[in-house]
């Protein structure tokens, strides 16, 4: 049985997660693990964003007395995957973990981590391996970011949210000018109940960022609502800097 479950999880790649929710559950590895990569951190150094697929690997070790069986493999971003060609792990072996990134679309630092679960825990990773390098911006993106308030460019002109809970959405942005932008909300006529914030604040000419929403729900909401958030900057009218935001409560 093991031997057939080893086989049907050959060649396994990672499967994607939402950023939020590693941010909110933040795991950490079991200390008691057996299971170690080695290294457990990788730096690739600085990297163009259109050089193609970096690749690297890493060892996958147990280093306990009993057979472990590696049930998950889990990434924070789908530009990171790994490759393992076994996922039962006798007493002292190790398996190699082929790893590779897409820098494209991601200039800027990078920090991600793989999360490896194994039949020792079903709520905590038993090992994890961080990834950091810096990505150079290679090309002019703008065709990426169709929708414009300003000089600033948005990958999409609507946020959307669904339940009952509090949630986060990251609209990806960039500025399109020659100068640096530093992009505000204008409190007074966005709901109180979005909050709404740049990572970075300030954005230099072709950078890319995140236009972080927040969204957090009170009772008298409607079942289904429309809202703007109103961008203000140098140049543009409140009207000219709007983005919508529908809220489906179920």
């Amino acid at each position: 049985m093991v031997m057939l479950c080893a086989v049907q999880l050959a060649f396994a790649q990672i499967r994607i997660i939402p950023q939020k929710q590693l941010e909110a559950a933040n795991p950490k590895a079991e200390s008691s693990s057996p299971l170690q990569f080695v290294p457990s951190k990788v730096d690739f150094g600085a990297i163009e964003e259109m050089s193609g697929a970096w690749q690297g690997s890493v060892k996958l070790v147990n280093t306990g007395a009993d057979t472990v069986v590696v049930t998950q493999i889990k990434s924070t971003c789908g530009c990171l995957k790994a490759e393992v060609h076994k996922r039962v792990l006798a007493p002292k072996d190790s398996v190699v973990v082929v790893l590779k990134y897409y820098p494209r679309g991601h200039a800027g630092n990078v920090m991600q981590r793989v999360l490896v679960y194994a039949n020792l825990s079903k709520e905590h990773p038993s090992a994890i391996l961080q990834l950091r390098g810096v990505v150079t911006a290679s090309v002019d993106r703008s065709d990426d970011y169709p929708y414009t308030r300003g000089t600033l460019r948005l990958r999409q002109d609507m946020v959307r949210f669904e339940g009952e809970k509090r949630q986060i959405v990251r609209v990806a942005c960039m500025n399109g000018g020659s100068t640096v932008l530093r992009p505000e909300v204008d409190t007074l006529l966005t709901p109180k109940w979005l909050n709404v914030r740049f990572e970075p604040k300030e954005l230099a000419s072709k950078q890319e960022g995140d236009m972080v929403v927040e969204y957090v729900p009170h009772e008298a909401d409607a079942a289904t609502m429309t809202k703007k958030i109103y961008l203000r900057m140098p140049g543009i009218s409140p009207r000219h800097g709007v983005v919508e935001v529908l809220v489906e409560k179920k």
